[in-house]
């Protein structure tokens, strides 16, 4: 099985990050390509070798460097969609590997935390998920390493904002219908 087909590896040209011209250019696209392929490795690694999902797997090992949060504060730390949390949650509790634990004097605040079999699956899958980063990050010396987490830093930081300010711009989430109710049908001009 080979990995998929993606515009990293069929654009050999460096990306335009200052003045983009195509989609290739885009720093989210170069980003999503990126995550498609390396992140497939570890989507493969998880469902067949442990049986658990890659958001799974970010719960996972959010709680294991993090410990106990509540589930909204675990939803907010990874990249899985809030609407999918107790969805991800209840597996793991199905699976054995976490558990929720009622806060004393809030009757309806829990927080999530590692079991001991949760903690075990950690240890086994962690060394393997570096092995896969060590890979990715092949060819990339040290001084390249700090430079890529300080401009990472520094584009998430930026990122945050633009989606602050995208806020209030007023799109309609999916509940409400999203790009289906602002589709401008007539608006297409067919051949």
């Amino acid at each position: 099985m080979g990995l998929p087909k993606s515009s990293l590896i069929a654009t050999p040209h460096l990306p335009d990050l200052a003045s983009p011209s195509s989609i290739f250019d885009l720093v989210n696209f170069l980003f999503s390509e990126f995550v498609g392929v390396s992140g497939s490795v570890v989507t493969r690694l998880c469902e067949s070798g442990y049986g658990i999902t890659r958001e799974e797997w970010q719960f996972v090992a959010m709680l294991a460097h993090l410990g106990a949060l509540s589930p909204s504060d675990l939803a907010a730390r990874t990249t899985v969609d809030r609407s999918q949390t107790s969805k991800t949650l209840r597996a793991l509790i199905l699976k054995g590997l976490v558990e929720r634990q009622r806060v004393t004097g809030d009757g309806r605040r829990a927080l999530v935390l590692l079991t001991s079999a949760g903690h075990v699956l950690f240890s086994q899958i962690f060394p393997r998920v570096v092995d896969v980063h060590q890979g990715v990050m092949a060819n990339v010396s040290t001084s390249e390493r700090k430079m890529l987490a300080s401009i990472l830093l520094k584009m998430q930081s930026n990122a945050l904002a633009v989606a602050q300010d995208q806020k209030a711009v007023g799109t309609l989430g999916r509940r409400q219908g999203g790009s289906r109710a602002n589709w401008p049908r007539k608006a297409i001009v067919t051949i």
